[in-house]
């Protein structure tokens, strides 16, 4: 694979942001189209997480491809830190925001809410959602990427090292556990990053047939039809097959093909992680502060526009987020 702009992958990851901020902000739709406008445009914000999965198995093994298997110390250190800093000051900046806007006013500092903030920053599951909720996920994504990290150690035998810890992690799913860090790593949802990964290794490792664009495009529409729940997979594994063929096609086309630059889903792209984790702020903030509630308005045009007018201020600080802080924070630390 040679390295060059993944715009689909883009694309993906910022419709997977929307999708997940369509999710939480649906109520605001509930009476404009329809009374339940909100819940027919976003049944679920599941399949967002699901896709952000996806994409980060592949994109672990696209930009670790050429790394010197002979100093795995190096590696694990060098993939950490990078990680983290593109992770942890946002969240950590996001997280501590929440918690002085929205929970300490309500309830004093005491040693159980220190600790939860900890663990929350420190990405450490306790049994509740962290203090900024979206946070679940990022619990998720930092346990894949230390695993991953780990195998470095197994050299040219990293991957094979990886699917005997997927094998591991099947089994402890079929097991009960009450430790909160276990059901973690047994939770079935961490199969995705493993798809990404072996959709990695297969167009790493094979030539592909030339993918067509509207094979491409054919890929998306599926993956809305999943997230509408238009098109219902009862089996959660003949689900995770039919994600991971589209986002195999998705991905095998950016490998192979040169596009012009869709400039709405490649900005969405561009501020998808500041817009995944600013986005409750805006409808909490209307709700704790302003008093509003969802469906306030009388008129279903108005409940729609001032819709379209809560989701610019999302993205509008959204970019400013990605622009001003979470691109210059980590420019900074990567210095």
């Amino acid at each position: 694979m040679n390295n060059k702009k993944l715009l689909n992958i883009q694309y993906l990851r910022g419709i997977a942001a929307f999708m997940v901020c369509g999710f939480h902000t649906k109520g605001w739709l509930d009476n404009t189209i329809t009374s339940n406008f909100g819940e027919m445009l976003f049944p679920s914000g599941e399949y967002g997480v699901q896709f952000f999965f996806v994409i980060s198995g592949f994109i672990m093994v696209y930009t670790t491809q050429n790394l010197n298997i002979e100093n795995p110390f190096k590696n694990v250190v060098s993939f950490l830190k990078k990680r983290i800093i593109r992770i942890s000051p946002l969240y950590t900046a996001l997280t501590l925001a929440w918690f002085f806007l929205f929970i300490y006013p309500l309830y004093s500092i005491n040693y159980v809410s220190c600790i939860k903030i900890i663990k929350s920053l420190l990405f450490i599951p306790f049994g509740n959602l962290p203090i900024l909720y979206l946070g679940w996920t990022l619990n998720f994504e930092m346990f894949f990427y230390l695993v991953f990290a780990l195998c470095f150690f197994f050299k040219k035998y990293r991957y094979w090292a990886l699917c005997l810890f997927f094998v591991i992690q099947i089994t402890l799913h079929h097991l009960s556990f009450d430790h909160s860090y276990i059901k973690l790593i047994a939770s079935p949802i961490i199969s995705y990053f493993f798809v990404g990964v072996l959709i990695g290794l297969l167009l790493n490792s094979f030539k592909i047939f030339a993918v067509h664009p509207y094979l491409r495009i054919l890929g998306f529409i599926i993956l809305l039809l999943i997230q509408l729940e238009i098109f219902k997979i009862p089996n959660f594994y003949l689900q995770m097959i039919i994600i991971g063929i589209c986002c195999f096609i998705i991905f095998a086309y950016d490998l192979q093909a040169e596009d012009k630059v869709i400039k709405p889903l490649y900005f969405l792209g561009n501020i998808s992680f500041s817009l995944y984790l600013f986005h409750p702020f805006v409808h909490k903030f209307l709700m704790a502060y302003l008093n509003l509630k969802p469906g306030f308005l009388e008129n279903p045009v108005y409940n729609l526009l001032f819709y379209i007018f809560m989701l610019s201020i999302i993205f509008g600080f959204s970019y400013l987020l990605h622009q001003f802080f979470e691109k210059k924070i980590i420019q900074y630390l990567r210095f």
